[in-house]
């Protein structure tokens, strides 16, 4: 009898009944109904009889309602499915009646973000969930569902489809302009060294010699200056051209070599000719060519100067690694206009102010109002910028380049106290202290250098390769992913068991992910299927089978858990848990 009862608690363990399974209730319960009859006068075992008989029908019944839980049985667009054009909507459907309320479905972006506006509606007389989608371009896509079934039972779990052929996802190793031209050199990561140095150093006096140059080209828009503005405006920029000049040759020069380390000089040729940022260098060098020309020319040739030595340079940083290029580079040139057009101005006031002081004051008011301007378009560009290059503002704790932009931001704030101590003076009719326009002058030098450092070091961390093992004494586990980037990856799994159980073969093998920065969020099946693996990794006493899968099963950046679930030739299940971020 103990035997039927075993069998009955792991069958309803299993959500279901077989017939062998129902035969054996039916002889337990006749014998146990015949039992208490014959002993009906002995009352007290009667009842125990009775009560046994109520507790296994208690089994039987929570054996067979585990059963009712609703059941996918349809989802549009289908799992792990690729499609060519964006599907109008997306569709859940189950096998039986979901509760009218609390049911979530969304749709999530490479980036994370929930493409989904629509409400969801009910279909299906009820057993599905459906939500409209926008037209949608080339990605990965992300589908999260959480639905309650008519039986008060939750559900939710998630799964990836893919429209198009989806370009890789930016990160450390796309953003590093060694392997840019087919090299594969550290990148702003090595610690400090005179050729890091000089390469830090030549990058920030061409920074400084651009923005100097191209500011005081848009101050040729003043109206109406007087002489002594005139001429030194146009002493300063003669100066700055040929500034930018000597800077911009050294910028190449120590670049190129950084870029070809250990190559032959003709690699520089190379460079210069077949990759994109090598054209770009040309670009800089034939506009740093014509920069100390500027005075002599008109003021709309000065304005195209300067509009194609900011795009070079807003083209060359790390916008043109992110999508859609047009917003990302154009949020750069913006920038780099804004700070163009404070930078050449202050050095201009500072300018005037040496030569005639009442005229500074003049020139500070018209300044004041556009350094305002100017200001404002700087904070709003960079901070859409950062949103655009990174999943998170935590990311910034996590690289070089979020602590200078850290310090950048800082910077910027001591100009903006500053600019209002400035401004305080210039609306009581008073000039502008020496010392408060060269402590603006010294921060506008101290953000030059901050820019230089930054724009050459990566945004998003290096992701490595995963490499996960546990050892335990039931069970071995090893779980690769390759490259362990957002999109598409390799997924390796091993499974060591005992011999002795059974013949070492897991009965089911599941991977299962978790977005743990989503809430909400469902697992992500990963489909394994099986493989022969060759690496000599035995274990004594122990049987290995491996699995594989390749897929865009890590869709976006962010932390996740990995969830091994192992079921033996027993039915004895384990679970091996990991968590990991990429970027």
């Amino acid at each position: 009898m103990r035997f039927g009862y075993d069998r009955i608690a792991n069958c309803g363990a299993e959500g279901k009944l077989s017939s062998e399974i129902q035969e054996a209730i039916m002889t337990f319960l006749t014998k146990t109904i015949n039992l208490a009859s014959e002993n009906r006068g002995r009352g007290k075992a009667a009842r125990l009889l009775l009560l046994a008989v109520f507790m296994l029908l208690s089994i039987a019944g929570a054996a067979g309602n585990a059963a009712a839980h609703a059941v996918l049985e349809k989802a549009t667009p289908q799992a792990n499915s690729r499609m060519d054009e964006s599907p109008a909507s997306v569709e859940i459907v189950f096998n039986e009646r979901l509760d009218n309320g609390g049911a979530r479905l969304v749709v999530l972006n490479e980036a994370s973000r929930n493409v989904a506006k629509g409400k969801v509606e009910a279909m299906n007389e009820g057993k599905g969930i459906r939500v409209s989608l926008p037209k949608l371009g080339d990605g990965h896509y992300t589908v999260s569902y959480s639905v309650i079934s008519a039986d008060g039972h939750p559900i939710s779990g998630a799964y990836v489809f893919t429209i198009g052929n989806p370009a890789p996802l930016p990160d450390a190793s796309q953003l590093n302009p060694h392997q840019q031209v087919g090299h594969s050199h550290n990148h702003g990561g090595g610690g400090l060294n005179v050729d890091s140095f000089l390469l830090y150093a030549a990058r920030i006096l061409h920074y400084s010699g651009l923005l100097a140059t191209a500011g005081l080209v848009l101050w040729s828009l003043m109206r109406f200056p007087s002489p002594i503005v005139r001429e030194t405006h146009a002493r300063s920029l003669g100066l700055a051209g040929k500034f930018a000049l000597i800077a911009t040759l050294a910028y190449v020069f120590f670049s190129l070599r950084d870029l070809g380390q250990g190559e032959p000089l003709s690699e520089w040729g190379r460079i210069l000719t077949d990759t994109t940022i090598g054209k770009l260098y040309i670009a800089q060098l034939l506009l740093a060519a014509a920069a100390p020309l500027l005075p002599a020319i008109g003021v709309v040739p000065r304005l195209v100067w300067a509009a194609g030595a900011l795009f070079a340079e807003s083209w060359s940083g790390h916008a043109a690694a992110f999508d859609p290029i047009a917003y990302t580079v154009g949020l750069n040139f913006v920038h780099l206009l804004a700070a163009a057009a404070w930078g050449g101005g202050l050095l201009l006031l500072l300018a005037i102010w040496y030569k005639e002081r009442p005229e500074a004051g003049r020139f500070a008011l018209v300044f004041s109002k556009w350094a305002l301007i100017s200001f404002l378009a700087l904070w709003v560009t960079g901070i859409l910028s950062t949103l655009d290059f990174l999943p998170s503002l935590a990311y910034l704790q996590y690289t070089l380049w979020g602590k200078w932009l850290i310090a950048k931001a800082a910077i910027s704030f001591l100009v903006a106290i500053a600019a209002f101590f400035i401004r305080r003076r210039l609306k009581k009719g008073e000039l502008p202290r020496g010392s408060l326009l060269k402590a603006d002058v010294g921060l506008l030098a101290a953000i030059a250098i901050t820019v230089g450092v930054l724009t050459y070091q990566t945004p998003l961390p290096a992701n490595q390769p995963l490499s996960f093992h546990k050892m335990g004494a039931e069970m071995h586990v090893t779980l690769r992913v390759t490259p362990n980037t957002p999109g598409d990856n390799q997924f390796n799994v091993k499974i060591w068991l005992p011999e002795q159980t059974g013949n070492g073969v897991p009965k089911t093998v599941q991977l299962r992910l978790l977005p743990m920065d989503k809430e909400g969020m469902g697992f992500i099946d990963v489909p394994l299927e099986l493989y022969e693996d060759e690496e000599m990794d035995a274990f004594p006493d122990f049987t290995k089978t491996t699995y594989r899968s390749q897929g865009p099963y890590l869709p976006f950046a962010g932390q996740w858990k990995a969830q091994i679930r192992v079921t033996d030739s027993e039915d004895t299940e384990r679970v091996v848990e990991t968590t990991y971020r990429i970027y």
